[in-house]
């Protein structure tokens, strides 16, 4: 696994320190170039002051091709893994429920602390995904930003 350093300035006690992204290499090499994967992380740090989770995913292996996050304790190549499975099954509820010229967009999961949002890209290839706490961010809010961020 590559590191690439990045600095961004502090918006938060949590991001005060220095942030990395942590690269992975892709079984399926060629679904996303890495300056895609750094411009969507780097955006949602910028729009989303409370961030403390952002994951660029392939969605067939659940491969997390980068993530950085604050959380102590939380893996995000694990929850990568739990997104990816999660959009898989949702897909297949669609083609189970018969529902052509659909998309799915985005899946929303509001905890009571924290709120998580997968965002797929158009091509379904692969998804950004979003951890922001709740009393800090607004579900809306956080929404708009990941579709500003991958239309």
């Amino acid at each position: 696994m590559d590191n690439f350093e990045i600095t961004t300035r502090p918006a938060n006690k949590i991001a005060q320190k220095r942030q990395s992204i942590f690269w992975n290499k892709s079984p399926n090499e060629g679904i996303l170039i890495p300056k895609k994967i750094e411009k969507v992380i780097k955006q949602a740090l910028a729009q989303l002051p409370s961030l403390t989770t952002v994951a660029v995913v392939e969605t067939t292996t659940g491969t997390c091709l980068a993530h950085l996050s604050s959380l102590p304790g939380f893996d995000p190549t694990a929850a990568a893994a739990c997104g990816a499975e999660m959009v898989r099954q949702q897909q297949q509820a669609m083609a189970a429920l018969n529902m052509r010229g659909e998309r799915l967009e985005d899946i929303l999961i509001p905890f009571r602390k924290q709120l998580h949002l997968i965002r797929l890209a158009k091509n379904g290839q692969w998804f950004g995904f979003l951890v922001v706490r709740a009393q800090d961010t607004s579900l809306a809010l956080a929404r708009e930003v990941l579709k500003s961020i991958i239309p």
